[in-house]
């Protein structure tokens, strides 16, 4: 299968699809996007040295590959409102229990298999898959070098705190679970809609994101 770009925000083919010029587009927005790159990199170096002053999000996407696109897109823009370098954790997509697998072939894709990549590393921090790893920990290839809170908006005690605006408060450090779309309670957190990082319409804001 050859790559594509499904994601504009996230796995552009090129750098100037980080400067959307839309009649939607909001300046600080797209200023934090043509950013982010330099910021992501500086964080991975620092997440490499074990400095436990590193910000990230690892954003594990599951389910169809609609669902994983929507919590992507969503994590991405949570990151960019909490400064977190955003990182994803892709298991391998196969065919899913509504398949007909008498009739239908489904290969098993990997990320890179769907996307190009984006100009960051968004893979290069994962969970740590190796026996005895604890749930919270952060490796790079098979080292560990850190940890994080996990948060799984499956539960929906989870849920419920990025329902009620808490979005903002959310963070250095986080592993975050999900199939669903955040994007609104990102856009309209009332912490981050103080910084105006996003335009004050939400459609607006999610039209520029999506471009």
């Amino acid at each position: 299968m050859k790559p594509t770009s499904l994601l504009p925000l996230l796995a552009l083919a090129a750098a100037n699809a980080f400067n959307y010029k839309g009649d939607d587009a909001w300046p600080a927005l797209q200023k934090a996007i043509a950013d982010y790159p330099k910021f992501h990199a500086s964080e991975l170096e620092k997440i490499k040295r074990g400095d436990k002053s590193a910000r990230f999000l690892i954003m594990t996407a599951y389910h169809g590959l609609g669902n994983r696109e929507r919590s992507m897109m969503s994590g991405f823009a949570f990151a960019l409102a909490n400064r977190l370098a955003f990182f994803v954790d892709f298991p391998t997509a196969t065919c899913d229990s509504s398949a007909d697998r008498k009739t239908v072939a489904c290969n098993a894709v990997e990320l890179n298999d769907m996307y190009r990549n984006p100009p960051f590393e968004w893979t290069a921090v994962s969970h740590c898959s190796f026996k005895g790893a604890q749930r919270n920990d952060i490796c790079i290839g098979k080292k560990r070098v850190g940890s994080g809170s996990v948060i799984n908006l499956q539960d929906d005690t989870e849920e419920e705190v990025i329902r009620r605006g808490g979005v903002h408060k959310i963070g250095p450090r986080v592993f975050m679970k999900s199939d669903h779309t955040l994007l609104k309670y990102v856009v309209c957190d009332n912490g981050i809609r103080k910084t105006r990082l996003f335009p004050p319409d939400f459609f607006a804001a999610q039209r520029q994101i999506e471009a």
